[in-house]
């Protein structure tokens, strides 16, 4: 089920609530007549009449939220607007959510949905005009996992030029499937970092722990230890970011697959994924994050340690 943000205007409220919300529920069809159809859609809409914490119950739901329709209006561009449906659609934004325009009858686009291309600088349309048949069935795609990879610029193009340009399909899968190598070299770098820093940590420690005298030496291997957990800490999400990442790298590799002949990464998960090979599949992204925490655990149990020895020698005073 798709969490489903609505950001409207008062007046589109009605509209709203009688046909938006119940076709993307599957209550109705195109033609506005009941129908039981496929519900992916979960609604979250704030109610009429109750302004007083709406920024609040906002940002909570569109931060829930996994789409944003913006629904645009007869007043859409009225004064005002941009401090109600401008402002939703900025935190919508902040929160990297994906985002769609209905545009109910042709109506101008306001202003606060433009915004500078990171690249070019030029203000551009934060997010594509749809029809409401198309809303539903992107968020019904969404539902299963899919995402489109082609541009709306190609979508666009006729079949014939549509079938020039897919030439270059293959050029962008290698490019892309590079990027996903390089990841992991990176991800490999990391690791011997922190691993380095880690071993030399720990051996010092260990200097610390002969040389130094008491009670300095445990002020001192506390310090370390402490400083050697939050090094392991931003190492596990590290590890953890750039898991997700690979993640999003590979779906979009088999998405690239699905309009080539062959889809060899996604057989090779399935390969690997078959409970009838015996074998239970660990991620890389789990295997390494236990190296952090094995580091972690060495800190801890060395603070855990000095704390007793202190209050031993305390009580003995």
């Amino acid at each position: 089920m798709v969490n489903v943000f609505i950001i409207h205007s008062g007046k589109d409220y009605d509209y709203v609530k009688t046909v938006v919300e119940p076709y993307l529920m599957g209550q109705i069809d195109e033609d506005g007549q009941a129908a039981k159809r496929v519900n992916n859609a979960n609604i979250l809409t704030l109610e009429s009449g109750k302004p007083s914490r709406w920024k609040s119950t906002a940002k909570k739901q569109i931060r829930m939220a996994q789409v944003v329709i913006i629904v645009i209006g007869e007043d859409a561009s009225a004064p005002g607007k941009e401090k109600s449906m401008g402002w939703e659609t900025e935190i919508a934004n902040k929160y990297n959510k994906q985002m769609m325009i209905l545009n109910r009858n042709d109506y101008p686009i306001p202003g606060y949905l433009f915004q500078p291309d990171r690249f070019t600088k030029q203000e551009k349309l934060i997010a594509r005009q749809q029809t409401l048949a198309e809303i539903k069935e992107r968020i019904d795609s969404f539902a299963a996992g899919y995402y489109d990879i082609f541009s709306a610029g190609f979508e666009e193009m006729d079949p014939e030029e549509q079938a020039r340009h897919k030439n270059e399909l293959l050029d962008q899968y290698k490019m892309f499937q590079k990027t996903s190598e390089d990841l992991i070299s990176r991800r490999q770098s990391v690791n011997s970092f922190y691993i380095s820093v880690n071993s030399a940590l720990v051996g010092l420690l260990g200097v610390i722990m002969g040389l130094v005298e008491a009670p300095v030496k445990f002020y001192v291997v506390f310090f370390m230890c402490i400083v050697g957990l939050i090094l392991d800490i931003s190492w596990a999400n590290i590890l953890e970011a750039y898991g997700t990442l690979n993640s999003a790298k590979m779906k979009v590799i088999n998405l690239i697959e699905e309009q080539l002949p062959v889809a060899l990464y996604d057989v090779e998960w399935r390969i690997m994924s078959d409970k009838l090979n015996n074998k239970k599949y660990v991620s890389f992204t789990d295997s390494e994050k236990r190296i952090p925490k094995i580091f972690a655990l060495v800190y801890a149990v060395i603070m855990v340690g000095i704390a007793v020895i202190g209050l031993i020698s305390k009580t003995a005073g």
